[in-house]
């Protein structure tokens, strides 16, 4: 009996390790999606790049791309799909139209799982027909990845010895997640220096849900890596304060503190990095050096008192590298003939009615022909010819200056710049094109243009949205009633929206209840939730109808019962130079702002004033009105202009009679003598 008790439990014993052992490697072993939609390649041949970034070595083991891949049932021998790490071929499967759908598993082992960046490309090369010189460049040639793909990691690869130089990279990286920690009952000083942490960390990874705004009292109960932003007195639980006492963390009254470290939290090994000070002024004059790239590069050491942020380099003239944009160098290819999209918002002191350039230093493959080929800029949608017979030699670079037409221009000041490359695949059946022709770009090309002493004045549509706010010679205000009663998401998703590539947006959060009218002179302001005191000028002064203090929106044109929150602009009514960007919800416990809403208004092609996003979360503007008003307005002067010059007219009319009157008596005084 008592042998059968202890077989039992040790029978029992067996399967719970083993249980735990499974339960364990499953944890070590992540997965990261490699896309979000369906990636379409096109045959004859074509190709999709993901690239990963490692903080340090990931373990050996069950490291591998999986891809979920379907393609046109026309395929037949030899069509194959190839999988690059690092430039290397790894593998490659035969694709048969008698089988469209497919797992495709590749292992990562040695360089590509090294510490650093690494770059997969996946190949397609597609032929749908049998035959001599027959033409395989048509629609039914195709391959489709399917967001079921993705990369499997095994073992925690955040860990290993940090200082400031892997910031950002270790907060960003492949399989990282960053909670950037602010203290429960924070100061807007405090949430105004994690925002724009927040929304520069977000524009440096590839995913960025994973990088989240919380306070203090989820500490302990997320397992992320930790940006720690606060006043010394300001944190309450003792994770934290323990935490700080461990890292010996110092915090100067007159300087910004940076200290990083590792540390155990619930059993896993994460990145810590505190900006600390005693003085909540420090964050507004120094939290630049943690949230611009510029400053960021030259981080170093594990611990740093920052006292004084260097000035940026003023520029004279209105020139921009490809790197200062957060424009990699890249490469386009007849296999990859399209770059990413690249965006950035030009300055507001850029002088519209001069010329815009763009001047492109280039590589080129010696088989690529530049009489067959030509190099295509799009900027916002709108294609630029590049002929590639008219590159000159410049430092060891290939130079072409090309002029922007400036209708392309968006209201908000956008540049939407993509390359394509055409002319490199020949299609000619009878001829191999299966050897790669590129160009590389560097990111030392500029975009040129000119400025102005003073910024434009703000034009009062919502397209100049988040342009004019974002990228002034002034930062603009954005002001909350009550930070206590604001989402810190809804706060984050403005930042984010609109922070430039390189660096966090020009934004100063501020407390309603410590501002004056003459506070809001000279600078753009954007009021999120109710304005309190200020509301009604802006209700007077606004393109929205209002109705005992309440917005009728029925009166504008809407559905006033399916909408869930709104946007509107207008002059500023205490600076007319400038504009007021107000949001707010409609309905009750919706959020002010969602990113879905804020991308809606980014991507505005027609001007308007006033926008709503409804229950299912479309967007509509009083774009019709809008036009309406403006075409007032700019009848208004010509009327005056006409009242004007009779005004002129009556006025001489007046002159010569006066004259003549004069000539009469001086004409009849002469005749008397």
């Amino acid at each position: 009996m008592n042998k059968q008790i202890f077989s039992f439990l040790s029978l029992t014993f067996f399967l719970c390790l083993l249980s735990f052992t499974a339960n364990v490697s499953a944890k070590e072993i992540k997965k990261e999606p490699i896309t979000d939609t369906a990636v379409n390649l096109q045959g004859v041949s074509d190709s999709f790049t993901y690239s990963y970034y490692l903080s340090e070595d990931a373990e050996a083991g069950k490291n591998g791309l999986t891809l979920n891949v379907e393609h046109s049932t026309l395929l037949i021998s030899p069509s194959s799909l190839t999988i690059r790490i690092d430039g290397e071929n790894q593998k490659t499967v035969k694709l048969d139209g008698k089988k469209s759908k497919i797992t495709v598993q590749a292992d990562l082992k040695g360089k590509a799982l090294k510490k650093g960046t690494h770059e997969v490309t996946v190949v397609f090369y597609g032929i749908i027909k049998q035959g001599i010189c027959v033409e395989n460049n048509t629609s039914g040639n195709w391959l489709r990845i399917n967001p079921a793909s993705y990369f499997q990691i095994q073992g925690d690869v955040v860990g290993g010895k940090i200082t400031l130089q892997d910031y950002p990279s270790k907060f960003t990286s492949f399989q990282t997640k960053t909670d950037v920690v602010v203290p429960n009952n924070a100061n807007v000083e405090t949430v105004d220096a994690a925002l724009k942490v927040v929304s520069y960390l977000k524009k440096r990874t590839t995913d960025q849900n994973t990088i989240q705004l919380v306070n203090e009292k989820d500490f302990t109960t997320r397992p992320t890596n930790k940006v720690i932003v606060g006043v010394e007195n300001d944190f309450e639980t003792n994770a934290i304060k323990n935490l700080f006492k461990k890292m010996n963390v110092k915090m100067p009254a007159d300087q910004l503190q940076l200290q990083v470290a590792e540390e155990k939290i619930n059993n896993t090994t994460r990145n810590i990095l505190a900006i600390t000070t005693k003085d909540k002024k420090n964050f507004n004059s120094k939290i630049e050096v943690v949230a611009n790239q510029e400053f960021v590069s030259q981080l170093s050491g594990t611990s740093l008192a920052i006292k004084q942020v260097p000035q940026q380099t003023k520029k004279e003239s209105g020139t921009l590298t490809f790197e200062e944009m957060g424009i990699p160098s890249f490469e386009i290819s007849n296999t990859n003939d399209e770059s990413a999209h690249y965006f950035y918002y030009l300055p507001q002191n850029f002088d519209e009615e001069k010329a815009i350039t763009t001047t492109l230093n280039i590589k080129k493959s010696a088989i690529l022909n530049p009489k067959q080929s030509e190099l295509i800029m799009e900027v916002n949608g709108v294609p630029h010819a590049i002929n590639l017979e008219k590159l000159v030699e410049n430092e060891g670079f290939l130079e072409i200056t090309v002029p922007i037409e400036k209708s392309t221009l968006k209201s908000n000041r956008l540049l939407d710049i993509q390359f394509k490359l055409n002319g490199a695949n020949v299609n000619d059946p009878c001829t191999t094109n299966d050897q790669e022709k590129w160009l590389f770009i560097s990111n030392e090309s500029t975009v040129n243009f000119s400025i102005t002493e003073n910024e434009q004045q703000a034009i009062t549509s919502l397209t100049s949205y988040p342009g004019i706010f974002t990228n002034g010679n002034k930062e603009s205000y954005v002001i909350v009633e009550n930070l206590q009663e604001v989402s810190l998401g809804d706060l984050s998703a403005l930042y984010t929206s609109s922070a430039l590539s390189v660096s966090a947006p020009k934004y100063t959060l501020k407390n309603l209840k410590d501002l004056k009218e003459e506070d809001l002179q000279g600078r753009n302001i954007i009021f999120v939730g109710d304005a309190g005191g200020f509301q009604q000028k802006l209700n007077d002064n606004s393109a929205l109808k209002w109705t005992n203090n309440t917005p009728d929106f029925s009166k504008n044109g809407f559905v006033t019962e399916t909408i869930s929150r709104y946007a509107t602009i207008q002059k500023n009514p205490w600076d007319e130079s400038y504009a007021v960007l107000q949001f707010n919800r409609y309905e009750d416990g919706a959020a002010i702002m969602t990113p879905r809403f804020l991308r809606q208004l980014q991507n505005l092609a027609v001007d308007a004033s006033i926008a709503i996003q409804n229950k299912d979360n479309e967007i509509f503007t009083n774009r019709a009105q809008y036009s309406i008003e403006e075409k007032q307005k700019e009848a208004a002067p010509k009327k005056s202009q006409s009242a004007l010059k009779w005004s002129s007219v009556l006025m001489f009319i007046g002159l010569l009679a006066v004259i003549g009157v004069i000539l009469y008596l001086v004409f009849k005084r002469s005749k008397k003598k």
